[in-house]
């Protein structure tokens, strides 16, 4: 298995990128057994029975030499996401089978915390923050971007008007310096602010 000695540092490159969730396996297909094996999910060593025969995946092969990704199971029953390169000599011959097994059980538990998170409704607010007018204000132009289906950098005057007018209806504007932080959190300057404040008043 010497010929595959120089491929065992991109197994243990691979193989420390992701500690713990990727085992590399680089399987001789000469000899028939597994030359190189990193950071094993399963009770297979260099040196055992590869199992791994290229008239087993031959079907499987793309046009780049390239195999997946596909999922399957570990030894201790863990979803694994695998993909797998052939590896070939000067002249082109199939040589070995390099194979990368990622942990995805650990993933899709992530996933699933992100997914409760933005599934819980929304809540309450406490009374420090209905005391703190800067909160109030931040939360009411960020409900109203939610509702209108709009990103900051999309606002028009017409929706500035639409945010100062619910501003106003909050009595923000009789906190102390409410002017400068509502110009800078709408993107607009104070006299425009001032602008605004008076067209509602006007209506």
């Amino acid at each position: 298995m010497s010929h595959l000695t120089h491929l065992a540092p991109i197994c243990r490159a691979v193989a420390h990128l992701l500690p713990g969730q990727v085992e590399v396996v680089l399987h001789d297909l000469e000899s028939g057994r597994i030359a190189a094996i990193e950071n094993s999910f399963s009770p297979r060593a260099c040196g055992d029975d590869s199992l791994s025969d290229i008239g087993d995946f031959q079907s499987e092969l793309g046009s780049d030499d390239t195999i997946g990704p596909y999922l399957k199971s570990g030894s201790d029953g863990a979803k694994l996401r695998s993909v797998s390169a052939l590896v070939r000599d000067e002249e082109g011959k199939p040589v070995a089978l390099f194979c990368v097994n990622l942990r995805v059980d650990i993933l899709e538990q992530a996933r699933d915390v992100l997914a409760a998170f933005t599934q819980i409704s929304e809540p309450p607010a406490t009374q420090i923050l209905r005391n703190d007018w800067r909160e109030v204000a931040n939360a009411i132009i960020a409900a109203t971007l939610k509702e209108l289906k709009l990103s900051f950098n999309q606002l028009r005057r017409s929706e500035r008007e639409i945010i100062v007018e619910r501003l106003i209806c909050a009595d923000i504007f009789a906190a102390r310096g409410s002017i400068d932080y509502v110009a800078k959190a709408l993107g607009v300057s104070r006299a425009t602010l001032y602008t605004l404040i008076k067209t509602h008043k006007k209506s």
